[in-house]
């Protein structure tokens, strides 16, 4: 019986960013990796048991891209395989923008993040000072890794739902049916913690 789960958050976050979504999946157990974007990083040990893969937003990609011994399956939220557009991925976002916000970055990071978040749909504080070296290597990882061959070998143990709303094209892309689509933008597990801890009790569900 799948009952355990291991969970990465997308750029500009942490991972308190689960932490609404986790409070209705109480009987689940959950290992949280902190990216270190705000504060110290931290990447705790696969579970021992079966488990399922949760990712949101480059978490997702992330998630594509890691070797995951013993994982019965993937969950993302506002995910995607590649983000940057290509001539045969036309959905993706414009590489020049990500040019460009990694230079401001250097910057202004606290601005940048801002208003990513705001864009994103939320006007929170920042959880912490900005680790621009970590962040910056996370845009890179946007904007350089393609993992649409690795999300066509998870095949119907990949499962996706993203938001009508998402102003990423990226997230509207890239992922074969069947998935969801759901009212909302880009950071479902905050908005409709509900919602997808009730998608991910149906994943598991499946496989109890």
């Amino acid at each position: 019986m799948t009952r355990a789960l291991y969970l990465v958050h997308g750029w500009g976050f942490d991972a308190s960013f689960w932490a609404l979504m986790l409070a209705h999946l109480p009987d689940v157990s959950a290992q949280v990796v902190e990216c270190g974007y705000f504060g110290p990083e931290h990447r705790p040990a696969l579970p021992q048991t079966p488990y399922l893969a949760v990712g949101h937003s480059a978490g997702s990609l992330a998630l594509l891209g890691q070797d995951l011994p013993g994982c019965e399956g993937l969950i993302f939220f506002n995910g995607f395989p590649r983000f940057t557009a290509a001539p045969d991925f036309p959905d993706g976002t414009p590489e020049r923008v990500l040019t460009r916000m990694r230079a401001r970055l250097k910057r202004y990071p606290a601005a940048v993040l801002h208003d990513f978040r705001a864009l994103c749909g939320t006007s929170a504080p920042l959880p912490g000072t900005p680790d621009v070296d970590l962040l910056d290597r996370g845009m890179e990882a946007l904007q350089t890794l393609d993992h649409r061959a690795q999300a066509t070998e998870w095949s119907d143990r990949l499962h996706w739902i993203t938001g009508t709303d998402d102003p990423f094209g990226a997230t509207k892309a890239g992922f074969a049916p069947p998935g969801e689509k759901v009212e909302g933008g880009h950071l479902l597990p905050l908005t409709q913690p509900e919602l997808c801890a009730a998608f991910i009790r149906r994943r598991l569900d499946d496989r109890s």
